[in-house]
């Protein structure tokens, strides 16, 4: 038969860091990397003593900037990851191009843009990489799959997995039963009254993220250098095969439902991407930290800044490539719980929170002596973010 193109790993990251190893790249080679990102990535390609170059983008698109792929690029460049953010996707065509010229390998992440319809990436990316990890699409809490454009490297990835240990079946299974518990919270008052005590008690957003990081905590790296169990490829193949691409379209409804009524000050990462299936609902407002607070007195939970996302310093020579566009907007985000667990009259209240809010602080923007009264938290939060994404 003929060889196959594809791996499927224990995560993305744990299928990226064995191509890195496959492909065996000259320490201090240089990756141009989308400069907003997972912080894991950026530290994959750092453990193999290899240089990410992080790239600034067009917030509107999420493309990665020409003129600093330009600027940023020379005879240390082995490579480019470019990242389709936010559920956004963009065609790869000016990416291929750029790569062809300066002869780079492509890695496309796929990891927020998986949609069910069938695309496998570009044809000329030498990878595609894609996640079902905690609250991605069509999850199965780990999992991810790798698409390679020469069977060859495919073949040489498996093989390097197949030395790594096998992951166990039974910390899948506490996993499951831990997501299971999140997402069965999630849908009632419980969980939001849990969420509610947590910040009355200064617990941070961080600190709740990194509850729900599979991968997180003391030895990382070991945690994801293993080979997935057969239970977690049966269950990824058992969600592929049944997923229902109608999902996609009712999480769009939902986001439209926001969208259309939203004022024109607020921008939201991706807005003019071709094609969006808004994963998750960041959108740039004028005080994240004041709105949040205000929807919790709604029952809307938010969470604002980068949540898992970071944009690193730029690395030794490259100090002035800062992601500029992408930091200011990010320094701006809150992501607004927009998903297909909401019905639509609680989307319009949502909506009109936020365009409440942002018209009251533009008005005390104009007054000489704005007033700085918080409001209170309510002990009734009803829409929480954790596990919603789950489809």
């Amino acid at each position: 038969s003929a060889p196959s193109d594809t791996v499927v790993s224990l995560a993305e990251r744990s299928g990226f860091d064995l191509t890195l190893e496959a492909l065996a790249l000259p320490r201090g080679s240089e990756i141009l990397i989308s400069a907003l990102n997972i912080r894991s990535m950026f530290e994959v390609i750092e453990r193999h003593g290899l240089i990410a170059v992080p790239i600034d983008l067009d917030m509107s698109t999420l493309a990665m900037k020409r003129d600093e792929l330009e600027r940023a690029v020379n005879k240390n460049t082995k490579a480019i990851l470019f990242a389709q953010l936010f559920g956004s996707r963009l065609p790869m065509d000016e990416v291929i191009d750029f790569a062809r010229e300066h002869d780079l390998f492509v890695f496309e992440d796929c990891a927020q843009s998986f949609a069910g319809d069938g695309y496998v990436g570009h044809p000329d990316s030498d990878v595609t990489m894609v996640s079902f990890g905690p609250i991605k699409t069509c999850s199965t809490i780990m999992g991810g799959i790798l698409r390679f454009k020469e069977p060859k490297l495919a073949a040489e990835v498996t093989r390097l997995q197949e030395e790594l240990p096998l992951h166990s079946r039974w910390n899948y299974l506490i996993w499951l039963i831990r997501f299971a518990e999140l997402k069965t919270l999630s849908t009632r008052f419980l969980y939001t009254f849990v969420m509610w005590v947590a910040h009355r008690m200064g617990v941070q957003d961080k600190k709740l993220n990194d509850a729900v990081r599979v991968f997180g905590g003391a030895d990382e790296v070991k945690k994801f250098r293993q080979k997935p169990s057969y239970p977690m490829l049966a269950l990824l193949e058992y969600r592929l095969k049944r997923f229902d691409t109608n999902s996609i379209a009712r999480r769009n409804a939902a986001a439209k439902t926001v969208i259309e009524r939203l004022p024109v000050s607020i921008r939201q990462p991706g807005e003019e991407a071709s094609i969006h299936n808004h994963w998750i609902f960041p959108v740039e407002v004028s005080d994240p930290v004041g709105l949040m607070k205000h929807l919790r007195t709604l029952g809307f939970d938010s969470i604002n800044g980068y949540a898992s996302f970071i944009i690193p310093d730029p690395p030794v020579g490259f100090e002035d490539f800062r992601a500029m566009e992408a930091r200011a907007m990010m320094d701006k985000v809150l992501y607004l719980p927009v998903h297909t667990g909401m019905s639509e009259s609680e989307l319009i209240k949502l909506a009109e929170a936020v365009c409440d809010f942002e018209n009251s602080s533009s008005e005390m923007q104009e007054l000489p002596s704005p007033s700085s009264t918080l409001p209170t938290s309510s002990p009734n939060p009803t829409h929480s973010r954790v596990a919603e994404h789950v489809e």
